[in-house]
């Protein structure tokens, strides 16, 4: 009875715990796949789904490198941000080595990223989504992007847009 008990036990307590350890690398994967979505959207024109893949109240700080040396910054709403993409296949946006935290119901994915423009490298610069977990899922609350066309580094220059499907 007793070996029964600590087999019974055991079992659950692997199972607890494999349940807890994996929470976290589930909502890691979530979250980046949510970033990845708003990229698949913005590549394919798609304003819903941008606009879906975030809070009603999101929005995007935009620092953008500008040919004098000063920057500007602007900030984007949801909406207004889903309207610049108006071609589909026109661009790709990519994050070849994102860091992805979560902390209960919040998250935050950010790294360097490459955007090409019909094929053409366009700019580089950092990515920073603050995400928060909905009924809906995981949505994007805000997030911030410089953006340097001069600012690419000798390998992200290297890297080669998808080929067109």
């Amino acid at each position: 009875m007793k070996r029964t008990f600590l087999a019974v036990f055991a079992l659950i307590f692997v199972f607890t715990v494999n349940g807890f350890a994996q929470k976290p690398a589930d909502d890691k994967k979530a979250v980046l796949d949510i970033v990845n979505k708003l990229f698949d959207e913005m590549a394919a024109a798609n304003a819903a789904g941008i606009i879906e893949t975030g809070t009603p109240e999101n929005q995007l700080v935009a620092i953008q490198k500008m040919r004098d040396g000063k920057s500007r910054i602007s900030v984007i709403g949801n909406e207004a941000f889903s309207k610049f993409f108006t071609k589909p296949g026109g661009i790709e946006e990519v994050m070849p080595d994102p860091k992805v935290e979560v902390d209960g119901d919040w998250a935050m994915v950010w790294g360097r990223y490459v955007f090409w423009a019909e094929g053409k490298l366009s700019h580089c610069g950092i990515n920073q989504f603050n995400l928060v977990r909905t009924d809906a899922g995981w949505k994007i609350a805000n997030g911030a992007s410089t953006m340097d066309p001069g600012g690419c580094t000798e390998k992200e220059k290297a890297l080669k847009p998808s080929p067109k499907k």
